[in-house]
């Protein structure tokens, strides 16, 4: 089918803007144990899969579950994608599962030989550019701040060290919050990794307290960025059947600016301040355009 270049079609050619920052997504579901947990980790991985392709496209999304969830696939995974991304790209990387700690190295539990602190390290430190994010919701996974801990990633656990080994329910709250207004804050129609992790502590929280118990698990995070990094959408923008085709490139063209606009502000730290608000004016500028444009073609 043939594209109609609109007046914001036109307008975008003529005004620099930084070049699309890509984000690639990886879920990983390790081994259950028992039923109850593979049905909890089946269902939170196809959720993170579900509510990640409002960000990026399909072919950037990756779940890894089952026999397929082993050690070689998933370095060689990681290794083909790290040759595929630029120093502008993003990686989010989901650990759904359990883990267990000897005292001195961390496994994340998968079918053959675990995931170890070791590959973890190297996968992460394999991206080119910054602005990472890493998710590991198993026990003990706490073990991983000290190694994986540096300002230009992003590292969540459920726990706070490699001795609060009970199962979490960190992980469930986390996810539960990619698809809950109650987590958006700022109201912005996004989910991002700090809104997810704020409102899954205070989950958790809550949870032991009318247990009358003690927790048994305290999430960690690390790392700067996590207000700006963008998880999901809440209500995303959905086309009507009977909308001119038009609009459905102009959406396009508003998402991609979205995702612009979310890079530049991950990136603010490394832009002076003139020079970041006059790209952000920018995009927001021409943001407007074409969801006014959008709002006239489909009769708003």
């Amino acid at each position: 089918m043939k594209k109609i270049l609109s007046f914001s079609s036109l307008a975008l050619s003529f005004i620099w803007l930084p070049a699309q920052a890509e984000l690639y997504v990886t879920i990983v579901q390790g081994l259950g144990g028992e039923p109850r947990f593979e049905e909890q980790f089946h269902e939170q991985s196809r959720i993170i899969a579900e509510e990640s392709a409002a960000l990026t496209d399909d072919d950037k999304i990756m779940l890894f579950t089952g026999e397929d969830a082993t050690r070689d696939n998933l370095l060689q995974h990681f290794s083909s994608i790290s040759s595929q991304m630029t120093d502008a790209d993003r990686a989010a990387v989901y650990l759904i599962g359990h883990g267990s700690f000897d005292g001195e190295e961390y496994k994340f539990n998968i079918p053959g030989l675990d995931i170890s602190t070791a590959d973890i390290v190297n996968i992460m430190s394999g991206f080119p550019g910054e602005n990472h994010f890493m998710l590991n919701t198993s026990s003990t996974s706490g073990a991983l701040l000290e190694p994986l801990e540096n300002e230009n990633r992003i590292l969540i656990t459920a726990t706070r060290s490699g001795n609060e080994r009970n199962a979490t329910y960190f992980g469930q709250y986390f996810v539960e919050a990619l698809n809950n207004e109650a987590a958006d804050l700022n109201k912005n129609n996004s989910i991002s990794v700090q809104e997810a992790f704020d409102y899954a502590q205070r989950q958790v929280a809550d949870y032991f307290e009318s247990q009358g118990q003690l927790a048994t698990e305290h999430s960690e995070i690390r790392g700067d960025g996590a207000a700006q990094f963008n998880l999901a959408r809440i209500n995303p923008t959905e086309i009507a059947p009977d909308a001119p085709p038009e609009v459905a490139d102009l959406q396009a063209q508003s998402d991609a600016i979205n995702r612009q606009i979310e890079d530049l502000q991950l990136r603010r730290n490394e832009l002076g301040n003139q020079e970041y608000l006059q790209q952000l004016q920018e995009l927001i500028l021409e943001s407007a355009r074409i969801n006014e444009e959008i709002e006239q073609l489909s009769g708003n």
